[in-house]
């Protein structure tokens, strides 16, 4: 176990990322020695200083770099709808971050990261609205670059003087290098809680306890008689701790009028499409719920929160004590009540966790109540296993042996090669009210492998790849009910191309025809591609800033074939401006006399990064002609055009929003909105 002691400063150490680091101490330094990416010694010297006055947790990383410095991002906070771990500015820039487990492993994960500018992001396991005021500096070097943060423990519950979990991570973006200073040799994740080493902080004079938070808004919209009309009001969120890790939180005549994420597509589904949640009430303590899954086929979950209206008010609590994780919301809308709570749990080595969710929906005529549990394991570090069970019960079931889902898998991972199984039974009749699920009434399992081998650092391949799935599952009263295979060959160069091949099939029943719905087979190339590959879903690469796509899929689906194209190329505009196009077509050819099923996606956004705290972003989108059948809804017919324009401006205790239109639609909605958000105590997100 790697280990360092924090020394108590008694003048705050010097910012200036060019500056002597002789206010930061030589003895609490941690060399950042192993490539988790690369499975070896780092290549390249990483040296990170962190002291404490009591207030702040002071972090310097000082980064050597034979390869140019890359830093496009302008503006801090730039995950769009919130901040996630491991999300933002890392795998787009070369990037350092910190991350802290302040109470241990079954508590909440704080992540900090910077770009050698200092433009900064951050993110919290507890929330994902995180984004509290912090500072932090960046500038390069004749060695390459220098980063200092300050980060304040008054926004992170359960700060003390004492033991801490703590991880030093540095992202090279040209060579996809992932540096970090504790570790062993198994390791596959630079974040992983298990592996952080134990950070020791000096007595804090007073424990910085969490305050409360109102988030006050007002807004004001001018739009049409079919979009609403011109309004305006004021609602508010709150939150109110109740111990260091424990909060009540709620939200009073809520406002979700700015949808920030654009999740339009038109890609082949038969599926009813999922989207993520954006409101703010069901985003915080998000993470609680929802099972583990290996091999999963499909979507399957007791609570997806976007089925549920807005409600008029909702009250929840959430929060950790030692290694108990706990939580609960009610949602009280337009006759109908929703309502969820879980409890999680995980041992102090991370080898053992388990969770237990209940949903309930209560609406005029109609009762639905959903338990489950789910157990996991984890060797520590090649095996891990799982087994969920979860059942409904209320109005919609009949038959209580059909309203169960009860599945079980595990498998082995390291570095190079992962093999995961799982088995699943489904009944007819499990399809929760506040949940979702895309295939009920299914039974049997599923398996997948990969393997991945990496080159030597003058050679002309990065990393090559080759995966395999297939799944096998029978309907409740019939045969075949689902059949999927895909083989994956991917190969990445040193020079950031990305070219995949892959080819199989798919089969879905609907009533009593086994009917294709296969896209398996095609290619992908992608330039500017990220330097990741993850075997837990492989293949995953880093996302650059910039990346230019084309990829092509084909296969027998429904009664013809199926061609669908994607192009789509992000360029820079000055030092501060991106845009993106995107072409994307799929063209369904039928058998017999039919007439053909052609859709066109086609947008251009463009986005510009004002400063640090502000941004502007316009995106124009048109969707022309019909989806191919089947189809799993959430899509156009016939001709659809949207047009959004939005503005954001951050403050130290306020946010001001300006948008027009919705990019989540699929006509523009003809409004305009100001919102100016008023943050009383705590800051954003804690």
């Amino acid at each position: 176990m790697f280990t360092l002691a924090v020394p108590a400063a008694q003048v705050a150490p010097s910012l200036d990322p060019v500056g002597s680091p002789s206010t930061w101490g030589q003895d609490a330094s941690a060399p950042l020695t192993w490539d988790v990416a690369h499975t070896h010694p780092s290549t390249e010297p990483t040296t990170v200083r962190i002291t404490t006055d009591g207030k702040f947790l002071y972090v310097r990383f000082e980064a050597t770099q034979r390869e140019p410095v890359i830093a496009i991002q302008q503006s801090n906070d730039t995950v769009t709808g919130g901040s996630n771990i491991n999300g933002g500015i890392a795998y787009s820039d070369d990037a350092v971050w910190v991350d802290l487990w302040p109470t241990g492993p079954g508590g909440f994960q704080y992540q900090f990261e910077s770009n050698p500018h200092g433009i900064h992001n951050e993110a919290s396991s507890e929330n994902v609205a995180f984004a509290p005021q912090w500072e932090s500096h960046g500038a390069s070097t004749a060695q390459g670059y220098t980063v200092t943060m300050a980060i304040p423990l008054s926004v992170i519950h359960g700060a003390h003087g004492g033991d801490w979990r703590m991880q030093f991570v540095r992202y090279e973006r040209s060579t996809g290098a992932l540096n970090i200073w504790s570790y062993d040799a198994s390791q596959t994740n630079p974040d992983d809680v298990s592996r952080a080493g134990t950070v020791t902080l000096p007595p804090l004079a007073k424990p910085p306890l969490p305050r409360p938070r109102v988030g006050v808004y007002g807004l004001g919209a001018i739009a049409s008689a079919p979009a609403g009309g011109s309004t305006s009001r004021m609602g508010a969120d709150f939150s109110i701790p109740v111990t260091q890790t424990a909060s009540v939180f709620g939200t009073l005549h809520p406002d979700y009028s700015n949808v920030e994420l654009d999740q339009q597509s038109i890609s082949p589904t038969v599926f009813p499409r999922t989207f993520s949640e954006v409101r703010p009430f069901f985003t915080q303590a998000a993470n609680f719920y929802g099972f583990n899954c290996d091999v999963c086929s499909g979507f399957r979950t007791l609570l997806y929160t976007p089925a549920i209206p807005t409600p008029s008010q909702g009250y929840a609590f959430e929060g950790k004590q030692g290694n108990l994780g706990f939580t609960g919301f009610d949602a009280i809308g337009d006759k109908r009540n929703d309502s969820a709570a879980a409890l999680t749990y995980t041992t102090n080595d991370t080898h053992w966790s388990a969770t237990f969710n209940h949903v309930m929906a209560d609406l005029p005529n109609l009762v639905d109540d959903s338990n489950g549990v789910n157990l996991n394991w984890f060797n520590g570090k090649y095996l891990s296993a799982y087994i969920d069970d979860s059942r409904e019960s209320g109005t919609l079931v009949t038959d209580p042996g059909q309203a169960e889902w009860v599945e079980g898998g595990g498998g082995w991972l390291n570095q190079h090669f992962a093999l995961f199984g799982s088995m699943r039974q489904v009944g007819s009749q499990f399809n929760p009210v506040d949940g979702f699920d895309s295939h009920p009434g299914i039974a049997g399992y599923a398996l997948y492998t990969a393997r991945v081998w990496t080159f030597a650092p003058r050679s002309f391949l990065s990393s090559a790849g080759i995966s395999g799935f297939l799944d096998r599952y029978q309907g409740v009263s019939y045969g075949v009910a689902q059949s999927d295979n895909q083989l994956l060959v991917d190969l990445l160069t040193k020079s950031t191309f990305d070219v995949q091949l892959y080819t199989g099939s798919a089969y879905w029943r609907f009533g009593q025809v086994l009917t294709p719905i296969s896209q398996n087979g095609g290619f992908s190339i992608t330039y500017h591609s990220g330097m990741q590959n993850n075997l837990n879903n492989f293949p995953t690469h880093g996302a650059s800033s910039t990346p230019t796509t084309i990829s092509y899929s084909t296969g027998r689906y429904g009664d013809g074939r199926l061609d669908t194209w994607f192009r789509s190329s992000t360029m820079r505009v000055g030092s501060r401006g991106s845009l993106t196009l995107t072409v994307d077509n799929t063209a369904q050819w039928l058998n017999g006399k039919a007439p053909d099923n052609v859709q066109w996606f086609d947008s251009v956004a463009y986005s510009y990064q004002i400063d640090r705290d502000s941004s502007f972003a316009v995106g124009l989108r048109r969707v022309i002609g019909m989806p191919p059948q089947p189809n799993g809804g959430g899509n156009c017919m016939g001709t659809c055009s949207n047009i959004s324009v939005a503005f954001h401006r951050r403050f130290r205790n306020e946010e001001l929003y300006a948008a027009y239109g919705d990019p989540n639609t699929l006509i523009t909605v003809p409004q305009f909105i100001f919102k100016l958000i008023h943050y009383i105590g705590s800051q954003k997100g804690t």
